[in-house]
């Protein structure tokens, strides 16, 4: 029996992709993914009163992996671009899933910040998960959740 690898993932996010994001997140189904269990945490996460700051900086310290959902609005956050980014993408970092959620433009027009050096996740034809729909917006889950699974099986090898 092979020995069940778990995972903690930080999903990095703008909040005006909320209703793309709660649709992707929805549909990755990654509690039922074949050898490992996966936690995730996500800022929707705090609770009334929390020090919200400093929460997000201890799951991001404790996270092994963050789950980018790439946007143009991901891109123009100044919280994500200072305090996410460098803690995931930093030079002792090697925790990121890139994932195309909202068309992003990779021909060099716009600063990326290094994230566009690794591989992102792209749905069939190289489409963002908004750019899909009905069956396809499925296959583009369940591929992502299979390629999550893939990382962290490799990972743990």
């Amino acid at each position: 029996m092979i020995p069940v690898v778990q995972a903690s993932i930080f999903v990095s996010w703008c909040h005006r992709d909320v209703t793309a994001k709660d649709d992707l997140l929805d549909r990755l189904h990654l509690g039922t993914l074949a050898d490992v269990e996966i936690t995730s945490w996500q800022d929707s996460d705090l609770r009334i009163g929390e020090n919200w700051e400093g929460r997000i900086l201890d799951q991001l310290a404790a996270c092994d992996y963050g789950l980018l959902l790439l946007s143009p609005a991901f891109f123009a956050s100044s919280y994500i671009l200072t305090k996410e980014l460098p803690r995931l993408l930093g030079p002792d970092a090697d925790k990121v899933l890139p994932v195309m959620l909202r068309r992003v433009e990779l021909d060099g027009s716009r600063r990326l910040y290094g994230v566009d050096a690794r591989q992102i996740y792209t749905g069939a034809g190289g489409r963002s998960f908004t750019e899909t729909r009905g069956a396809s917006r499925e296959r583009f889950a369940l591929g992502l959740a299979s390629e999550i699974r893939r990382r962290i099986l490799a990972d743990a090898a």
